[in-house]
């Protein structure tokens, strides 16, 4: 095997793994999914009202692909999971948003009236 050859090899397996690379990381943003984060953002958003704060695209091999968004509604964050390849909402889990005071709020049917 002459030189040229050897380093057509090595060019070839480099640009190989840099396609590899590319795609693969496409693929971990939801690049080539059938839903796009905005509309991922937006079926979570119409589900619960308020804005969405982030947006990430999972995948796992038995559940497949989706969104998950965190979405601020009434002073409460949502986590909403979105079908990557529907567009349908999931699930939705609500959590009380923390406080600079590092305090939850009271909700006020158990608020102690002290007056």
């Amino acid at each position: 095997m002459t030189v040229k050859k050897i380093i057509t090899a090595i060019t070839a397996s480099a640009i190989l793994a840099l396609i590899i690379g590319i795609a693969a990381t496409a693929f971990s943003f939801g690049v080539f999914a059938p839903v796009s984060g905005k509309q991922a953002a937006a079926a979570a958003v119409a589900q619960t009202g308020g804005y969405a704060e982030d947006v990430e695209f999972e995948y796992d091999y038995y559940t497949g692909s989706r969104y998950e968004v965190e979405v601020i509604a009434d002073g409460q964050k949502h986590k909403v999971i979105v079908d990557a390849n529907s567009g349908k909402v999931l699930a939705v889990k609500g959590q009380y948003r923390q406080q600079h005071d590092n305090h939850y709020p009271v909700p006020a049917a158990s608020a102690v009236n002290n007056g």
